[in-house]
């Protein structure tokens, strides 16, 4: 499709009809997908494969004015672009250059195009349903509030009512946005005294208006803005302190309020309003806004009154976003304490030690963030108390350990992370458990809420008799030596503590002294026996054992690990079971099922005969 009207470029200015829907539906993209309030776009024509180069791009502008637009608009002289084909794309190639401002107020956008051909610029009143209408007299600042309900710069609308009012010596009255009027009053004007209602006449706004005075703005206390008058206009911040001129705002305050609901409404934020104040909520965090502080704000700095909610909606959902943060990484880090949120406060108790701290949620953060928060509430919370092992569900949790190859550590991915004790042929690993969740112990863990790993080590010598061994055993003599061997998917883990196999010696009545070597080939089985016990009694437990574990629905990882233990005292539950025998195979099944069902019949028969 050709986007001018005839078959060369320089032969028509007009934009071929159906291109300019086309150009509405791009500028709509770039409006509701890509957020380009301010936005250009570009179409590039290319002379040698005769392909139409569209181009959407935002129109940065430090500040907004008449004067900025028409100077970004005269630069589509400089844009360039490569084409598909590879061809460079300059100026003379463009069709048509867009560039346009949207005001998300009343949801209208002013276009400023430029066609090649042409040596005008044409502007363009656009909604979002795309209508679009030319317009054919000068968008000054009277016309752009008639049609778009709000001027295209008001810092410069501003500057030119306190301009003219010192030039001329007469009131200068404008209606900026809905709902906000400026006005500048010389003080040598016959109408110096006259009361600002009486200026305002019409636009007055009635019970819900309110007067702000750029002056007032040295008499506010606590107001820290940025961008303020005197910033943006410093040629008439002499004449305005010095009262040479009474500037002034008239504003609704219902308008404000009205416009921030919609906003918030348009985002699906939460919100309560009562008087001045509207609370966003997200609970169980809020953020409050107050209606004068907005209307304060955007008659000191210049801007639109959707431009100051913006700002305050995305600070407060920042400011909530923050809290929940906190709370979010404190609880992570000590799940087992209690939390309270009063106000702006987070309250945290120790429920080991009753101590509590506060944290104010809405405070800018400390260099290191949370980090340093977390740290600080440990250094005060924790003193004098004793480690708990806490679950991620944040239930109390017991310590445990099993048992792995040491070819574990080269086959499991992030190994080198676990905490784990490392031995000849075996690797000793670190659980928490609160019976419903089991996760491992990581190095992570040991920096943010344990001191080293001793710290496991006695938690875990604490809390032996409440741990439970599932375990078959098998005592036999074998020549002079009685031997033990272990059978479970787990047996090696009873070589954790001494304490576990004093237990089941206990159990089985079998009395093997104060020092024992458990060895285990397997880490599914393992042999106890005395440190004296012959090399042969040993081969033949090992040989009789292998015989049953044949018999077992039990797979066999080797380990190879061996240790010397100094038995006391007998801790832990020692759960004696029989393991399930290993299932028929079903080759085996559908052989012998036909065979034995011949042989029954042919005895049948011979009998008969």
């Amino acid at each position: 499709m050709s986007f001018l009207g005839g078959d060369k470029i320089d032969e028509k200015v007009e934009l071929n009809p159906k291109y300019v829907g086309k150009l509405i539906e791009t500028r709509l993209y770039a409006i509701n997908e890509k957020k380009h309030y301010d936005g250009v776009v570009l179409t590039f024509y290319c002379p040698k494969c005769g392909h139409n180069n569209t181009l959407v791009k935002p129109l940065l502008l430090y500040n907004l004015t008449m004067d900025s637009f028409m100077q970004a608009v005269s630069s589509y002289r400089f844009e360039t672009h490569a084409c598909v084909c590879g061809t460079r794309l300059t100026s003379n190639n463009l069709i048509v250059a867009q560039y346009s401002h949207f005001f998300p107020e009343t949801q209208l956008d002013f276009q400023a195009e430029v066609t090649a051909g042409s040596e005008f610029v044409s502007f363009y009143r656009m909604d979002l349903s795309g209508d679009r209408e030319l317009i054919r007299q000068t968008p000054d600042f009277r016309y752009m509030y008639d049609t778009f309900g709000r001027v295209l710069s008001i810092k410069e609308c501003w500057k030119h009512m306190i301009s003219s009012a010192l030039q001329t010596r007469t009131i200068q009255l404008y209606n900026v946005e809905k709902g906000y009027t400026i006005l500048a009053v010389p003080v040598d004007s016959p109408r110096a005294r006259v009361n600002i209602r009486e200026i305002a006449g019409p636009v007055w706004p009635g019970e819900s208006g309110q007067v702000i005075r750029l002056s007032d703005m040295a008499r506010e206390e606590g107001l820290k803005l940025e961008d303020m008058y005197q910033d943006w206009m410093p040629e008439y911040a002499a004449e305005i302190n010095g009262g040479h001129v009474d500037v002034a705002a008239v504003l609704d305050l219902a308008r404000v309020l009205a416009l921030l609901k919609k906003m918030l409404t348009r985002e699906a934020i939460e919100f309560t309003a009562q008087g001045d104040i509207v609370t966003i909520t997200s609970r169980p965090f809020k953020a409050q806004l107050s209606i004068k502080d907005i209307a304060r704000e955007a008659v000191y700095t210049g801007k639109s009154f959707h431009d100051v909610i913006d700002a305050r909606i995305e600070a407060a959902l920042t400011r909530i976003h923050q809290a929940e943060c906190i709370l979010k990484d404190i609880r992570k880090d000590m799940p087992a304490y209690q939390y309270h949120v009063d106000g702006d406060f987070l309250e945290i108790i120790n429920p080991y030690n009753g101590l509590s701290e506060r944290v104010n949620l809405y405070a800018p953060l400390p260099k290191g963030g949370t980090r340093i928060i977390i740290a600080k509430l440990r250094e005060a919370l924790c003193k004098n108390e004793k480690f708990h092992p806490v679950c991620k569900c944040g239930r109390d949790s017991f310590v445990y350990k099993t048992i792995e190859p040491a070819s574990w550590l080269k086959t499991t991915p992030d190994s080198f992370n676990y905490v784990c004790d490392e031995r000849e042929n075996a690797v000793i690993l670190y659980y928490i458990s609160c019976t419903e969740h089991t996760n491992p112990v990581m190095r992570t863990d040991l920096a943010s809420w344990l001191i080293d790993r001793e710290v496991l080590d006695e938690i875990f010598e604490e809390e032996l008799d409440v741990l439970r061994l599932n375990i078959e055993a098998h005592a036999g003599k074998f020549g002079d030596d009685t031997i033990v061997g272990v059978l479970s998917k787990h047996a090696c883990d009873i070589m954790t503590h001494p304490s576990f196999i004093k237990a089941l010696l206990d159990e089985l009545k079998v009395r093997l002294g104060d020092r024992v070597i458990a060895y285990a080939p397997y880490k599914e089985m393992v042999l106890i026996y005395k440190e004296d016990a012959k090399v042969e009694n040993l081969n033949a437990a090992l040989l009789d054992i292998q015989t049953i574990v044949d018999r077992k629905d039990l797979s066999l990882t080797p380990l190879d690990y061996i240790e010397l233990f100094e038995l006391t005292h007998g801790h832990g539950i020692i759960n004696l079971i029989t393991l399930p025998e290993k299932p028929e195979q079903p080759e085996q099944a559908a052989i012998s099922g036909p065979d034995t069902a011949i042989e029954e019949t042919q005895g049948k028969t011979g009998g008969n005969a």
